[in-house]
């Protein structure tokens, strides 16, 4: 599973490194997924088998939520991401569940 998760980050990386649109974007290398109750904060990653739900940008925010505390426990970047979804205006192009986030994101524990 980690050896996923960290493709796919180096993919996100490398995609934000390079100035290119994330936002809704289908990930070439998604995570894996961890099987319900491996990492009870993301069981809500397996709540459904749509293809933007499982290869949507929202999985890979997910799973940096879950590592970053660990390598750096002072860090505000969750803080930051969820202002930032909270403040995303509102259109019906484009919604917080482009990302493949669920629509009670907010409610999670992980955030």
């Amino acid at each position: 599973m980690m050896t996923s998760w960290l493709a796919s980050l180096n993919y996100v990386r490398n995609v934000a490194a390079h100035h290119a649109r994330l936002f809704n974007r289908k990930l070439q290398n998604a995570p894996s997924r961890p099987k319900i109750g491996q990492i009870p904060l993301l069981n809500h990653l397996r709540s459904s088998e749509d293809a933007k739900k499982v290869y949507g940008t929202y999985n890979a925010l997910a799973v940096i939520a879950f590592l970053l505390p660990s390598i750096d426990p002072i860090t505000d970047w969750i803080l930051r991401l969820t202002v930032l979804f909270r403040e995303f205006p509102t259109s019906s192009a484009l919604t917080i569940e482009s990302l493949g986030a669920p629509r009670d994101w907010a409610a999670l524990e992980l955030w």
